[in-house]
């Protein structure tokens, strides 16, 4: 079976997945030869166009995070197996691929029976690399209002958020401050079912077991991708369930293995789930369209809504220090624009090497691994506080001597360097034993 053949056997499923959307992002290497980014090659086309993009030209498909007319907002926790410069062994057979896949499957339990003890409605879609953990957010409901009150919006991500371009189809409605808030709130509790997952896995490292993270920080871990929730919400989207995944072929040069494909586990609607368990039957599914597109049979395709129990779990995080350091975090006064990183190069208390960043950011400060350290030595050693060490990031982005080619309008400063500077601060407490859960 083919990428077409393929995609004709789900087509139907693929398209509710698309329920809320206005649009499509593509992605393939043949985009490249029509004028795209060659470093990331992908089309942003009308809904109508999904049928032509995969039933005739076999892409990878992606869906917004954000719906048509600011009417919905996607969770989509990314939870992934990172081996850096060896990543290319999770595609070079099943065989190795299972080698590595068994240990995120105890994270994939853990995830679960988070989700499925509170009642709360997603769907898992395994991927060649982890899973993804969907449910959609529709505004207006009361889910969504409490998501907005723990949101946080910089002034910068207001303006991208406002901005509207006719000529850019994500961009036709901009994005309402309501939905934005909501993008804001999803992400801090995406931020805390990651810390509770690191509180649980936390003795991985001891047992000779990949680390859990917030990000690829070690070259070997288990992480959760919650890159997704800095940026620009009309700029985020994510890989649709029933979607090739070219990663094999594309990435890594396997033109001899067929595409592989991210495989349905289970959609749990807040009381019953379907799923799949066999582990090996997924990964089977995986490199095998057939066996995918039979098994694709068992779920709709639409992406459960959240309910009422989602309440429940944000009150759980407005119980925990997490909320109480976001609280204290937004709060905080700037530092104005262009001093911080003034301050930072006279600070005694860090070593050279996180130093060397300050004068040398391209590309070490957009790298978690360097970014972590960076946070650490600010918090930990030279006591800033945390919004303080984002306001030096900040500082560093928006300094155009440093030749960045990352486009800050859609990807703000401020907001960029709030997360990572937020994030990390929270993991660096957490681990002094300063943050519990």
């Amino acid at each position: 079976m083919n990428a077409q053949e393929y995609y004709h056997r789900v087509i139907d499923r693929l398209k509710n997945c698309y329920q809320f959307s206005h649009y499509v992002i593509a992605a393939g290497h043949e985009l490249a030869t029509e004028g795209y980014d060659p470093a990331f090659p992908a089309a942003t086309e009308p809904i109508h166009q999904l049928e032509n993009l995969t039933l005739q030209r076999g892409f990878q498909v992606h869906i917004p995070l954000v719906g048509e007319r600011s009417q919905s907002v996607l969770m989509p926790i990314d939870f992934e197996i990172f081996l850096a410069e060896e990543n290319h062994k999770l595609y070079e057979d099943p065989a190795a691929q299972k080698k590595f896949f068994d240990q995120t499957v105890p994270v994939v339990r853990f995830l679960e029976t988070l989700f499925r003890s509170r009642g709360m409605p997603y769907i898992l879609d395994y991927t060649p690399s982890g899973a993804h953990i969907l449910f959609q957010n529709l505004l207006g409901y009361s889910t969504s209002e409490e998501l907005q009150k723990i949101g946080y919006l910089e002034n910068d991500l207001i303006k991208a958020c406002n901005y509207i371009d006719p000529d850019d189809i994500r961009r036709w409605y901009g994005i309402s401050l309501d939905a934005a808030r909501v993008f804001s709130g999803l992400g801090k509790i995406a931020e805390y079912i990651a810390l509770l997952t690191m509180e649980a896995f936390k003795e991985n490292e001891s047992m000779g077991l990949f680390p859990v993270t917030i990000s690829d920080v070690h070259d070997r871990c288990l992480n959760f991708d919650n890159s997704w929730s800095e940026g620009s919400p009309f700029m985020r989207s994510i890989r649709s369930p029933f979607s090739l995944h070219k990663k094999n072929q594309e990435k890594y040069g396997k033109y001899h293995q067929p595409p592989l494909v991210d495989v349905i586990g289970t959609y749990f609607d807040g009381n019953t789930a379907s799923e799949e368990t066999n582990i090996n039957f997924i990964l089977d599914c995986m490199w095998d369209l057939e066996k995918a597109a039979n098994h694709a049979q068992k779920f709709s395709g639409f992406i459960p809504c959240s309910n009422e129990t989602l309440i429940d779990f944000i009150h759980e995080y407005k119980s925990s220090d997490l909320y109480l350091f976001h609280q204290d975090f937004d709060s905080q006064e700037d530092i104005p624009r262009g001093f911080a990183l003034e301050y930072a190069k006279k600070e005694g208390n860090i070593p050279d090497w996180t130093k060397n960043i300050l004068y040398f950011p391209n590309p070490s400060a957009l790298q978690p691994k360097n970014m972590i350290g960076l946070v650490y030595d600010f918090l930990i050693h030279a006591h800033w506080k945390p919004k303080h060490i984002a306001n030096v990031l900040r500082d560093i982005y928006q300094n155009p001597s440093f030749n960045w080619t990352q486009d800050f309008f859609k990807y703000p400063a401020e907001e960029k360097a709030n997360f990572w500077a937020r994030t990390y601060s929270v993991v660096s407490l957490w681990k002094t034993g300063r943050l519990n859960l």
